[in-house]
């Protein structure tokens, strides 16, 4: 496909096969399963290696939607996951949230990876010391089977609007 670019930030979700990425002088692979986001405006092309199926997503000027922040350094801690998973799970496909935290949270990532999989995707802004910003992003919509978990380590059940 030749160089292009889109007035919306774009998402690229790869359902089968094999393609390069290219935007500007950055190169990237992409292969079933794999996720990667072009910024509105920015001129990009993809070279594909064998037949490929894309799902592409125009999500509109996210940069409102990606300001909004949940800081968790004051929330107590036996409220963070219930409140973060809340948080993601009222977002749009293509819209993200910027998290921010005292310390890496790892246990969050992979209990949000064990209850939403292949849903999220998360990346890193700041990675610490001191500080950590992640944008938690929406990729895929919820099943219907999810379950939240709430203080106490109790599971609440999530029926999708």
């Amino acid at each position: 496909m030749p160089e292009h670019s889109a007035k919306e930030m774009v998402t690229v979700y790869a359902i089968s096969g094999h393609i390069s990425f290219y935007e500007g002088q950055a190169h990237a692979e992409l292969r079933a399963g794999e996720v990667l986001w072009i910024n509105a405006g920015a001129l990009h092309r993809l070279e594909a290696h064998e037949d490929s199926s894309l799902l592409v997503v125009r999500a509109g000027n996210t940069v409102a939607a990606e300001a909004e922040e949940l800081d968790l350094r004051e929330v107590p801690r036996a409220q963070r996951h219930p409140l973060v998973f809340a948080k993601f799970d009222r977002l749009a496909v293509g819209a993200s949230f910027i998290l921010t935290n005292d310390h890496d949270p790892v246990p969050l990532n992979r209990q949000m990876e064990s209850m939403r999989p292949g849903q999220l995707a998360w990346e890193y802004i700041v990675r610490g010391p001191d500080i950590f910003r992640i944008r938690v992003r929406r990729i895929a919509p919820l099943s219907g089977s999810e379950t939240s978990p709430i203080p106490g380590n109790m599971v609440a059940r999530i029926r999708p609007s």
